[in-house]
């Protein structure tokens, strides 16, 4: 996981423009209408659209505490219903919060309105914050691109931290809508619930990239490599984020990554990049600079987020004592 930080003057920009498009959208269409619903997104429109994620989550409790016959408690228990073999009680509670939730989705409107909009605004939020590789796993390019006729090219899935799904009041909260590609938005992360006490937020917690790291094991009787995510003793947090997001289950489908690393170790000195420095003294390439050209990878970890497995590599080149 990537930390993104909220301060950096482009995602303060991509904020600003995201909620100036959200609150005209929700003002234009749905602020006037003097229902339950409408009047408590229309009294916490702000907090709604920009609130940060410990706002949110308390918003989203209140919301349910607002309304007639509804409150938070029972939310918590439908969240909380079984798949299969529902009792009678339990089927009417899923009945009861699937229509209301069927009300907010229309005045929200994340998928009829935010992603398919001629004005683009799902690219201009891709676009402001500039999250070149996906958020959560750091292996997949999540560059935004429109055609020179400003056709919709690509951009990266927005996955809800709270999901839409069961939270559908959040689903156009800028601290609720995370760059990340389309593996880890629909299968590996998909509609698991994150809670702020046990789960790390990419816009909350500064220290991600500290508080785990990569590694490998080589089993010899079988010619076998295995990838490994390490956290520090007793970071439950670290722990259930990376495993309910199957991180390690995805880095293990790119063992070719960690070979090419290791055939580099093993064909070239522990010196590898002061040799490659001294080979061409006449291009002045800092450190930083040929490290990009050898591993295609960035140095330094405020720029983690700019090309795939960067976080992954330097873990693994400090365990072969390349770098």
């Amino acid at each position: 996981m990537i930390f993104i930080d909220d301060l950096k003057l482009n995602v303060q920009e991509a904020k600003k423009k995201h909620y100036t498009a959200v609150f005209n959208y929700l003002k234009r269409s749905h602020l006037k209408i003097d229902k339950d619903v409408n009047r408590f997104i229309k009294n916490n429109v702000e907090s709604l659209i920009i609130g940060k994620p410990d706002e949110l989550i308390q918003l989203n409790e209140n919301f349910y505490n607002s309304l007639r016959n509804y409150n938070y408690d029972e939310y918590l228990s439908y969240l909380n219903l079984p798949t299969k073999g529902k009792t009678a009680a339990q089927n009417k509670l899923k009945r009861k919060y699937d229509r209301l939730h069927k009300r907010l989705e229309k005045i929200i409107n994340y998928t009829n309105w935010f992603t398919k909009s001629p004005k683009h605004y799902d690219y201009l939020l891709a676009e402001g914050l500039n999250i070149i590789s996906c958020t959560y796993c750091n292996r997949i390019y999540t560059n935004t691109m429109k055609s020179e006729k400003g056709q919709k090219v690509m951009r990266p899935q927005f996955d809800h931290w709270f999901p839409k799904s069961k939270f559908p009041l959040l689903a156009l909260s800028f601290y609720n809508l995370i760059p990340s590609c389309s593996v880890c938005n629909s299968s590996a992360k998909s509609d698991t619930i994150f809670y702020l006490d046990k789960h790390l937020h990419p816009y909350v917690d500064n220290d991600v990239l500290k508080r785990f790291s990569f590694s490998y094991d080589y089993y010899k009787s079988s010619n076998k490599y295995t990838i490994k995510i390490s956290h520090k003793y007793g970071d439950l947090k670290a722990y259930r984020t990376f495993s309910d997001m199957n991180l390690k289950v995805m880095f293990n489908a790119h063992i070719s990554e960690l070979q090419d690393l290791i055939m580099t170790k093993k064909t070239y000195s522990n010196s590898y990049l002061k040799n490659m420095i001294k080979a061409y003294p006449d291009a002045n390439l800092s450190y930083e600079e040929v490290y990009r050209l050898a591993f295609g990878t960035e140095f330094k970890e405020e720029d983690f987020f700019k090309r795939p497995f960067s976080k992954f590599k330097s873990d693994i080149l400090k365990q072969l004592k390349l770098i």
